[in-house]
């Protein structure tokens, strides 16, 4: 074992980045924020660009895309690497510098610093203040295992491999989404020019009834009470509905008969940032349900498919009349009922509707099907983190893991 702070190239010091960014400079020096660092990749497309003069001034923390990039700065311990593309940028306060020596692979260590050992280590030595904080002598400090330079590259080609097949099954539940999305606009038209002259109804017209659902203060909500509660963060800004994100409640019978979700009920966010407010999912579940008060409850008449009606206020038609229905303060936006049943909405031919209902249903069963193989595949980059860095990524192990990754891959088709 070594410290960080020796194995770092000589004359290259573990930095800090830009102190004082100054305002956004269109054209300017690219600049790596804690922010851009998500899921242990970068995210190019949103950097910031800072004056070149500001830029020059900390020329010790530029990027020559050969570092390890580790935030220290609220999100402490996320991780990644810096590619040749972003060779000379530079990098926010929030942000540290890593360049390896010649005894230290970088994916290598990029693993490392991600596995539970460091992680506790970060969380430790964390200073607390206005916002979590980690300094340079903290991080040098961090004792890491030097294996030969074969080993560290073995170990990070197989993490690498594993990583690169839950990536791919990310990317294969977002690539369903956006292929309903292009089936929706084929089979209907983009709803602000409507090429196929579907008639036009108010929102209002088409919903049979609506409820809000129950008011539950945090001290009514733990695990042990009866019935999972539904509230506006298991709306996802996508139109997904997660169940995981439920609590549990309590609920007389006449709440019960009152609040229970069936399935089909469109579920709309009337209260909110003003972001996120109008976000709307359709529940497709068999259990038994209950939901907050800040949720709506919309059932259609009979004609109206929940689906069609999700996917059309998810269009750039439907966004843009949910944003001019939106009223609030700095804090809190909604979207009343009472603006919502102006809302225009094409309405289709039911047969239509189903078609779209229907490949919405084989949709689901799939995103389920790889939801299952993501599980998988994180299981087994977390196993596998875990038993290079004990010593145990013997060949028994690097085979069982083959298999697993080509069965998890396996199934991306659906």
């Amino acid at each position: 074992m070594s410290s960080l702070g020796e194995l770092v190239r000589s004359g290259d010091k573990i930095n800090y980045g830009v102190v004082q960014p100054g305002p956004e400079v269109p054209g300017g020096i690219p600049m790596v924020r804690v922010a851009d660092v998500v899921g242990g990749t970068l995210n190019r497309e949103a950097l910031k660009c800072i004056a070149p003069d500001v830029e020059a001034a900390y020329s010790r923390s530029r990027l020559y895309g050969d570092e390890v990039l580790l935030a220290c700065v609220g999100s402490i311990g996320t991780v990644a690497l810096a590619h040749q593309d972003l060779a000379g940028c530079n990098i926010a306060r929030a942000v540290a510098r890593i360049r390896c020596g010649p005894k230290l692979e970088r994916r290598f260590l990029q693993w490392y610093l991600r596995t539970a050992g460091p992680q506790r280590y970060f969380l430790k030595e964390t200073r607390t203040v206005a916002q979590p904080t980690l300094n340079i002598r903290q991080i040098e400090a961090l004792q890491i295992p030097v294996p030969s330079l074969n080993e560290q590259r073995h170990i990070a080609d197989i993490l690498d491999k594993a990583d690169a097949v839950r990536r791919k099954r990310k990317e294969a539940i977002a690539l369903t989404q956006e292929l309903l999305r292009s089936a929706f606009l084929e089979m209907f038209g983009d709803p602000v020019t409507n090429p196929k002259g579907w008639p036009e109804q108010p929102f209002g017209t088409l919903v049979r009834e609506t409820q809000l659902g129950l008011v539950r203060a945090a001290t009514e909500q733990s695990p042990d009470k009866q019935y999972p509660y539904i509230r506006m963060n298991a709306i996802r800004a996508d139109g997904q509905l997660d169940l995981t994100t439920t609590t549990r409640v309590d609920a007389t019978p006449s709440e019960l008969k009152v609040a229970r979700l069936m399935p089909g009920d469109f579920l709309f966010n009337t209260r909110n940032s003003e972001e996120l407010v109008g976000k709307s999912a359709v529940f497709h579940d068999d259990g038994t349900y209950l939901f907050n008060n800040n949720i709506m409850r919309v059932r259609f008449t009979s004609g109206v498919r929940p689906d069609y009606v999700w996917a059309y206020f998810q269009s750039a038609r439907g966004i843009r009349e949910l944003a001019a229905r939106k009223s609030g303060t700095t804090s809190v936006f909604a979207v009343y009922y009472k603006s919502l049943t102006t809302l225009p909405v094409l309405v289709p031919p039911s047969a239509e509707q189903d078609r779209y209902a229907a490949l919405c249903e084989r949709a689901r069963h799939l995103r389920a099907a790889q939801l299952r193989y993501a599980d998988v595949s994180d299981a087994l980059c977390q196993s596998l983190m875990q038993r290079a860095f004990r010593g145990e990524l013997n060949r028994g192990v690097v085979s069982k893991a083959t298999q697993l990754l080509m069965f998890s891959d396996a199934g991306i088709g659906g």
